[in-house]
């Protein structure tokens, strides 16, 4: 054992709603990696002023007026801390907005708490900030919008294995809806244990290591129908 502790990642929820606040310390609860969730309801700049800035700032667009204005703030004060726009679906213009003002994910409200876990643990994953590549594969989890005028180009969607059975393709479909393998079970009437069979079956022949990166990879191919 190297006793190496995982770092503690420190986010800041920019938003004045308490219900959202709430809901998204609950959900952070759940991850893996450790976290010190901190609410901002008030002035940004008084945020960036303080010593230790967050790792991650969670901007919340439906109570943030000036969205470009916050992230170039954030930028300028704390250029090693990730951005993570929090948003919904009837605002696709000031979420266009925001985006081509740069952020490096992007979470809808109404997206399940996995998703929302996927995006923030892509970025940090052991505490270390991802290269590009999982930048592109958060954006695609948040919004399936087209942003090809404002990003870089995003490469094509990764195929499913043809290995794959119709019971591990079921199982994957009942992920990317959000289902834990304990809800998995209940739907299809089979045992914990079986849906973790199926799960290690599907990491192997998928080519990903964890839940998490599943869900990354289900969302980035939810083009072509598994």
């Amino acid at each position: 054992m190297s006793g190496t502790a995982m770092p503690t990642l420190t986010i800041a929820i920019l938003s004045s709603q308490c219900l959202v606040w709430l809901g998204l310390q609950k959900i952070l609860e759940a991850s893996a990696v450790p976290m010190i969730v901190h609410r901002y309801p008030g002035r940004t700049s008084d945020l960036l002023r303080t010593e230790n800035r967050p790792d991650l700032f969670i901007l919340d667009l439906e109570t943030e007026h000036d969205a470009p204005g916050t992230i170039n703030q954030i930028r300028e004060s704390a250029p090693t801390g990730k951005i993570v726009l929090l948003c919904g679906l009837e605002d696709q213009a000031r979420t266009r907005e925001a985006f081509a003002t740069g952020v490096d994910g992007i979470i809808l409200k109404v997206q399940p708490p996995e998703v929302v876990l996927a995006v923030i643990e892509a970025l940090y994953a052991a505490g270390k900030p991802q290269p590009s590549v999982e930048r592109e594969s958060a954006m695609k989890l948040g919004l399936g919008l087209s942003f090809a005028e404002k990003a870089e180009p995003i490469p094509p969607s990764p195929a499913w294995p043809d290995a794959l059975t119709e019971r591990e393709r079921e199982i994957i479909r009942l992920v990317g809806q959000g289902l834990s393998n304990k809800d998995i079970a209940y739907k299809l009437s089979i045992s914990d244990s079986t849906v973790r069979h199926h799960m290690t079956n599907i990491f192997d022949k998928v080519g990903v290591p964890n839940r998490q990166k599943l869900l990354l990879h289900t969302h980035h191919a939810r083009s072509m129908p598994v």
